[in-house]
């Protein structure tokens, strides 16, 4: 696949300080992870903007992080700290403040139960995200995604690449995100 968005890749390279916490389950791989099938499935729906967005909002959504287990509150901490801290990282590629805002949104949507409205200004990213953060749900067992729960029936269809693409990256250090995706575009072949 190539993914023709107006973002510098280069540009996006984790590092384990931009984390609250240190952790392999919420860390860079799994960052990266999300950010890869933000794009996979953006690419298959032909969403553009809501794809940058989204793949902004996947960057920084789980910096905030204070432990690993269920929190409905860290995406609220990181679209509170984190966001403002990038902001400017993110406006240098030509997002607006009004799709910081959203960004922000899908970030602190991220993490709750709650889903927003279709027609919500920010509903395509929050679910970009949303269901690129599921497709990883591989790294918690091997049952825990239910794909019902998936809020596009294409990200249904990355299920089997997102496993793969775990598998493949589950035990290594991935140093950038131009790293993981030739990866992915490997397995995808």
């Amino acid at each position: 696949m190539d993914f023709e968005l107006d973002i510098d890749y280069s540009l996006f390279r984790l590092k384990q300080e931009y984390f609250d916490q240190n952790s392999t389950i919420h860390g860079i791989n799994h960052t990266y992870r999300v950010m890869v099938m933000v794009l996979y499935i953006g690419q298959t729906i032909n969403l553009k903007r809501d794809v940058t967005l989204a793949f902004c909002a996947a960057f920084i959504h789980d910096f905030a992080r204070k432990h690993d287990g269920f929190c409905n509150q860290h995406g609220l901490w990181a679209s509170q700290h984190k966001l403002p801290e990038f902001g400017s990282f993110f406006k240098a590629m030509g997002i607006d403040e009004k799709e910081i805002e959203i960004i922000g949104e899908a970030v602190r949507k991220h993490s709750e139960l709650i889903e927003l409205e279709v027609d919500h200004i920010a509903y395509q990213t929050t679910a970009l995200l949303k269901d690129a953060d599921a497709l990883d749900r591989i790294r918690l067992n091997e049952n825990n995604l239910n794909e019902h729960f998936l809020r596009f029936r294409e990200s249904v269809g990355l299920i089997t690449f997102a496993k793969e693409l775990y598998f493949k990256t589950r035990n290594i250090k991935i140093s950038s995100f131009v790293e993981i995706l030739k990866i992915a575009k490997l397995i995808n072949q």
